[in-house]
């Protein structure tokens, strides 16, 4: 008697049974495994212990168990051969989706403990810089993504506008050091609406920013019900809590600008540093504004000053002394600023001026001809100053120097 006699015999045997069938085998080769069931499913192709759907060649139910299925590849393979543990190979018809593996974990209603993941993947200890958790490629000429990940408000994904590597519908959060060729911002004006120009003053508000110095603060991570140690957000020796930063607080910036602050779900502010670029750069404009001022008003009191009847000597040392450009500029430690004074001028004076026109100090000048003063950085502030060369109460020019710190 043949397998395929003795098959069919097991089926219409166990068609007049009034037990539990363990073992059904139907006329068609189709076989279920633990059924509780003694009658047909409506289809099906493998089953064990389910009477599931219909339309699933492969039917597995595994209650109470800590795995559902588990694949031991061992290790009899030639060590030159490539070892996959899954292949799914899937074909894509028009109108229509397909899908290499669909994982779904969730229950009807929420619960208070717990962990779901739709795939846990980890690697390791291969060759050092090829290891993956999950590799993932986009291929073909067709636009698309090869990682695909929303926060819940679009979960099948929609149409991508071009090629991409990673794709976030959602708020993304790095916890480490995130390093980029280029970061770029969608900034075009056709995805913009209500522009306005900024007409109030950026410069005053820029002024009342508190830059700070300091250190990232450790903390402890929530692990739930499955923590057994405490583990902390960054690594002990990571440099990110060795090194010193730079910025603002955000509950002060929150005073002054608070579209620029942000609350998060966790309660933690955080600052929008990207848009604060504008608003230096508006306040440049409005500092550049300042400087013609004041550069015009020297000009003019230069002006009135010969036609009040200046002296002959006087308009002598206008056309002879020079101020010259500071150089390097900017600097951040020293600076040198070169003149020539005419050996007519009595009297001369380089003043420095911050952007408000305070006088923050003056240098009397007592050699003639080519002469070089240094100008020291750490006496003065970071930002842009003025300096004025002086000589018998005309001024022969005005300059901008910028300390950088």
């Amino acid at each position: 008697m043949n397998t395929r006699k003795l098959f069919a015999l097991i089926a219409v045997a166990s068609m007049f049974m009034t037990t539990y069938a363990q073992l059904l085998v139907k006329p068609n080769g189709e076989v279920n495994v633990g059924l509780t069931n003694t009658s047909y499913p409506v289809s099906e192709k493998f089953s064990v212990y389910s009477n599931s759907k219909s339309n699933f060649l492969v039917n597995l139910r595994a209650d109470s168990c800590t795995y559902g299925v588990y694949l031991n590849m061992g290790n009899q393979a030639p060590n030159t051969v490539d070892r996959w543990g899954l292949v799914v190979d899937n074909e894509l018809y028009p109108n229509t989706t397909a899908c290499g593996i669909m994982s779904t974990v969730a229950r009807e209603s929420s619960i208070s403990t717990g962990r779901a993941f739709g795939i846990l993947a980890q690697a390791g200890q291969a060759t050092s810089g090829f290891n993956y958790g999950i590799c993932t490629s986009l291929f073909g000429s067709n636009y698309g993504t090869a990682l695909f990940a929303s926060s819940g408000n679009n979960p099948y994904g929609y149409q991508i506008p071009a090629k991409f590597a990673g794709f976030f519908d959602g708020n993304v959060e790095v916890v480490g050091h995130l390093q980029a060729t280029t970061i770029s911002t969608s900034s075009d004006y056709r995805l913009k609406t209500d522009i306005r120009n900024v007409d109030e003053s950026s410069l005053e508000r820029i002024k009342n920013m508190n830059v700070v110095r300091y250190k990232i603060k450790q903390m402890e991570l929530d692990l739930g019900d499955t923590a057994r140690t405490v583990r902390y957000k960054y690594e002990h020796d990571s440099p990110i809590l060795k090194t010193d930063h730079y910025g603002l607080i955000a509950q002060e910036l929150r005073e002054i600008y608070p579209e620029l602050v942000y609350e998060g779900g966790d309660g933690y502010l955080s600052i929008n540093y990207i848009e604060l670029i504008p608003l230096l750069i508006k306040s440049i404009q409005e500092l550049n504004g300042k400087v013609e001022e004041l550069e015009n008003n020297a000009n003019k009191s230069l002006i009135r000053g010969e036609s009040d009847g200046t002296t002959s000597l006087a308009k002598t040392a206008l056309a002879t002394t020079v101020l010259y450009q500071n150089t390097p500029n900017p600097f951040t430690e020293n600076t040198q600023i070169s003149c020539v004074i005419s050996k007519d001028v009595k009297s001369a004076v380089l003043y420095i001026y911050d952007m408000n026109g305070r006088q923050i100090d003056s240098m009397p000048i007592e050699e003639r001809g080519e002469v070089t003063l240094t100008i020291q950085g750490r006496s003065l502030d970071a930002g842009i100053y003025m300096y004025s060369l002086i000589t018998d109460g005309q001024v022969i020019d005005t300059k901008r120097m910028v300390l950088t710190k």
